[in-house]
């Protein structure tokens, strides 16, 4: 009755390696997993065994150590193989790093306009010198150039700095010269990215090589920057952005970045002001209060006069104002 209780108790105890098993080979990465921790499961098995075998006693307690035993070396066996994976990522983001350099670009690339990123560039740099420190930078394509920052932070009566360091119709892979004046000179307290609305046009994009390349934008700001980084979704209706958004949630886990869901945007009557209602309650230093609240509701049920003028043309029914619909 001892052994079978015995028993009993290892194969609870051992069932989360199966478990462990199924997961790390779904995972295919070894960054959750600890080889010195299994190597001391494994010993310990192993000096069970041999104590049954130095005593004599051949059981069930022994059977279930050695069943034991085989699934933990199957976990070190997936442990090397989930090594390798990450390996040939390490290679795959090393090579995209080189092409975020310049050293292969694609001919898309080399048509942006450089007059029109110079003349973005001179401009920043020229409104960098009266900057303060530790504010709020957007930096995005086409979605976060038509914002009308200043009557925004104006009518929302916003008194934290907010600077938007977008660049029209650029894409992921261009904006690395960029950075520099955009970003790292303003030594920004928190920073919200937006990028996609042109990589999202091709419509051979490349889902996983558009995330690697993002991901090593957020290395380099996140090596650059004390800043807490926001990932603002691509706000577009392309069948593609779905797919994009939901590896853009995940990559935010994956980075400690934060994660804004601004598709609803779309579905607004007033695009621009429901987008920056979205990132103005991350904006604050501090949490948003009832009063706010009142306010981002005021605000949004505004009738068409008397909504804050975002320097464009009103619309006809049922357009948007901000976003083309791809």
């Amino acid at each position: 009755m001892a052994e079978l209780l015995e028993s009993t108790m290892l194969i609870c105890f051992g069932l989360s390696w199966p478990m462990n098993l199924a997961k790390n080979i779904k995972a295919k990465s070894a960054k959750t997993m600890s080889l010195q921790f299994i190597l001391l499961i494994i010993a310990g098995y192993i000096a069970g065994i041999c104590a049954k075998f130095y005593n004599h006693k051949f059981n069930y307690v022994l059977v279930v150590y050695l069943l034991n035993l085989i699934v933990v070396s199957a976990n070190l066996v997936v442990y090397f193989i989930n090594r390798h994976y990450d390996r040939q990522t390490q290679k795959t983001n090393t090579q995209l790093c080189k092409e975020l350099s310049g050293n292969t670009e694609t001919k898309v690339d080399k048509s942006f306009g450089s007059s029109q990123g110079e003349d973005e560039m001179e401009k920043y740099r020229e409104l960098n010198s009266i900057t303060e420190a530790g504010g709020v930078v957007l930096f995005g394509s086409n979605t976060f150039a038509s914002l009308p920052i200043g009557e925004l932070t104006q009518a929302f009566r916003i008194t934290e700095p907010i600077y938007n360091r977008s660049i029209k119709d650029i894409r992921l892979s261009q904006i690395e010269s960029y950075l520099k004046v955009c970003l790292y000179e303003l030594n920004p307290r928190k920073i919200f990215v937006n990028m996609g609305d042109m990589d999202i046009l091709d419509e051979n994009i490349n889902i996983e090589e558009f995330i690697a390349k993002y991901e090593w934008l957020l290395y380099m700001i996140h090596t650059k920057t004390q800043a807490e980084i926001y990932i603002v979704s691509v706000i577009s209706e392309n069948p593609a952005a779905g797919k994009i958004n939901e590896q853009l949630k995940k990559l935010s886990a994956q980075t400690g970045c934060k994660y804004i869901d601004a598709v609803s945007a779309l579905e607004s009557k007033r695009p621009t002001l429901r987008l920056f209602e979205l990132l103005k309650v991350h904006m604050r230093n501090h949490p948003i209060n009832f009063a706010d609240a009142m306010e981002v509701g005021t605000l949004s049920n505004r009738k068409k006069a008397d909504v804050p003028n975002d320097r464009q043309q009103s619309p006809e029914p049922d357009m948007d104002m901000a976003y083309a619909k791809h």
